[in-house]
């Protein structure tokens, strides 16, 4: 750390530590940590995986319960759920566990409440790292064998029920498993669904009730996603069947290069416990691949989601088109492209009007919006992982400009769950951090940073 923050920084790291540690204590529900105060009560699927490691040093056994916690709710078809619910908070958020009406889904854990659709698989890379933090290999060796094996199972649903044509790309089938819920991305992947109000059934937000509209996303992007889990109970949420006639199926570049970057990791720990990897290898090779031939735009310099319904890219530049750098799929040649976009007035601004770094939007897309839910602020763990993803081609000074614009922007505004991009706000501006504060990742992540 001292070698990227100015020497007049460094006594307030540990100020930082204690908040970052105080917030992760104050959001804790026992086996598990909510990613944020009241806006979300339950256990997230990512959002789990990012939170063990602000516990790995200090915590190692709460690191390990936050991946048990969340895998208790694995389907037995090896779906691991976007939500786990806390009985404790029932009613306290939307869609809660009745509206996705699991109950007696064949697949679900009889006992766990879950949702019914996934999120990004960032436990294998996750895994890793905590072995690598483990403060006892080999009395945490139970552990990680048993976790192996759940990721596996994942990484095994991903193929087997999101990629039917074999080519090594999972499809997502609703915003908010891509982890970007709110991208400009699903604007124009929802322009070719067409569906009546009477398909939209009646729903209460509760989100709003914390986060002031201007930040969260629309009514209209509300009904859309009501309308696709509407689909997906409806059909009880029975696969491969269900996808016969779904109007949502989208190869996602960094949903897709987060799965190739864990199966990475699940080689390495694989060789580890002795376990057989062969299948895993041809994964690896064979989502990089697919992420080079069906989702890389040349003419853009970046990869793009493709829906497969309609069978074409959406043209929407987004920081998860830089995401493949993280698995090792793009060459030198394109990888010098990505680092160049980012450091282009598309993503850090010009000189008159400076960004943060990284954009979850491009400034220049119609759809940016520096202060709406993934249209374009900037998010602690994007950043993290493009830090990740940078260091591994060689871009060490891009990726310490990430990590010093995250610390600068919790220095500045808090411990938000994303923030304004740009670096000059107006008067008018109330402040640049936006959703909840005391947000759990934000402050698991700058834990992890810290101890580098």
């Amino acid at each position: 750390m001292s070698e990227i923050l100015p020497p007049a920084l460094w006594a307030e790291l540990e100020t930082l530590a204690d908040k970052a540690q105080q917030i992760l204590q104050n959001n804790k529900l026992g086996t598990f940590t909510k990613p944020a105060p009241a806006l979300y009560p339950h256990q997230w699927n990512w959002d789990a995986g990012f939170i063990a490691l602000g516990y790995a040093r200090s915590d190692f056994r709460q690191a390990c319960s936050e991946m048990t916690a969340l895998f208790r709710g694995q389907w037995t078809n090896g779906m691991v759920p976007q939500i786990v619910f806390s009985k404790k908070n029932t009613g306290k958020y939307f869609p809660g566990y009745v509206f996705w009406d699991t109950y007696g889904v064949p697949e679900k854990p009889r006992f766990v409440r879950t949702s019914g659709i996934t999120m990004p698989a960032v436990h294998g890379f996750i895994l890793l790292r905590l072995l690598q933090l483990a403060p006892d290999v080999r009395a945490h060796r139970p552990f990680f064998r048993r976790m192996f094996g759940h990721v596996v199972r994942l990484h095994e649903y991903c193929y087997s029920h999101r990629d039917p044509d074999r080519e090594g790309l999972a499809f997502i089938c609703h915003p908010w498993e891509s982890g970007m819920d709110n991208l400009p991305t699903w604007e124009t992947v929802f322009s070719n669904i067409h569906f009546e109000p009477s398909e939209v059934p009646p729903y209460e937000r509760k989100d709003l009730e914390h986060v002031d509209a201007p930040y969260r996303p629309r009514k209209q992007s509300y009904d859309r996603y009501i309308y696709l889990v509407n689909r997906l109970r409806q059909a009880r949420y029975h696969e491969p069947e269900v996808w016969k006639d779904y109007p949502f199926q989208v190869q996602e570049p960094l949903f897709n290069a987060i799965l190739s970057h864990s199966n990475e990791a699940l080689l390495e720990l694989g060789q580890w416990l002795r376990h057989d990897t062969g299948q895993i290898r041809e994964w690896y090779a064979q989502t990089n691949k697919a992420l080079n031939d069906k989702l890389w735009d040349e003419s853009r310099g970046i990869y793009l989601s493709y829906d497969r319904v309609q069978g074409q890219q959406v043209p929407i530049r987004t920081a998860g088109g830089i995401m493949p750098l993280l698995c090792g799929a793009p060459d030198e040649s394109r990888a010098a492209r990505l680092a160049a976009l980012l450091q282009s007035p598309s993503f850090a601004g010009t000189a008159e009007n400076p960004a943060y770094l990284c954009p979850s939007t491009a400034l220049d897309e119609p759809g940016f919006d520096p202060h709406r839910y993934w249209r374009g602020p900037v998010w602690t763990n994007i950043n993290w992982l493009l830090y990740r993803a940078l260091y591994r081609y060689g871009y060490r000074d891009l990726a310490e400009k990430i990590k010093s614009d995250s610390f600068e922007l919790v220095r500045k505004y808090g411990f938000w769950e994303y923030f304004n991009p740009w670096k000059k706000l107006g008067p008018e501006e109330p402040g640049g951090g936006y959703g909840s504060n005391q947000f759990s990742w934000t402050a698991a992540l700058m834990l992890d940073w810290m101890e580098r």
